[in-house]
């Protein structure tokens, strides 16, 4: 993998800068939407996991949480992993495509942990998982392929320059 010198002092740093960067974007950016807290990482498994709460703003009008939204945090929270496991620095990432299932209803006041995996890390792409439960049921499952990007051709102005 092509995170073999990171350490994980280097990866909470990556985190927390995330995280800043996260909590800096202006009100109604999507980032804020998402908001997640990471509780956990393994870098020699390659994997780290958040927890995120179904509120009331991420709810369909049946009174479930929408999968869209669903999709939304678990793309979030793979790409937010993703960077932090590999040690990126001087690139960004964004999806390319994604793939999802949802398998079980989620509700208000649902607190769900999300496992993310770096199944693949290419010089181009990175193939990440991510697997939601709700105690120990998984709820919700997804597959992602990320584009690495240099921060070269990245808009100056951007969040991830925070």
């Amino acid at each position: 993998m092509s995170n073999i010198h990171n350490t994980d002092e280097k990866c909470q740093e990556i985190i927390d800068r995330l995280l800043t960067i996260s909590r800096q974007v202006p009100e109604g950016n999507i980032n804020r939407f998402f908001d997640k807290e990471v509780i956990g990482f393994d870098l020699q498994e390659q994997w780290m996991d958040f927890r995120f709460l179904a509120d009331e703003t991420k709810l369909n009008v049946i009174g479930t949480v929408h999968g869209g939204i669903m999709a939304g945090i678990a793309d979030e929270c793979m790409g937010f992993g993703a960077a932090a496991l590999i040690g990126l620095e001087n690139e960004v990432l964004t999806t390319a495509d994604m793939q999802f299932n949802c398998l079980k209803a989620i509700r208000k006041g649902d607190e769900l942990r999300i496992r993310v995996r770096v199944r693949h890390a290419g010089k181009r792409t990175l193939i990440t998982t991510a697997e939601i439960f709700r105690d120990d049921v998984l709820v919700f499952m997804a597959t992602e392929n990320l584009a690495r990007i240099p921060k070269s051709v990245v808009d100056p102005s951007s969040a991830v320059f925070g």
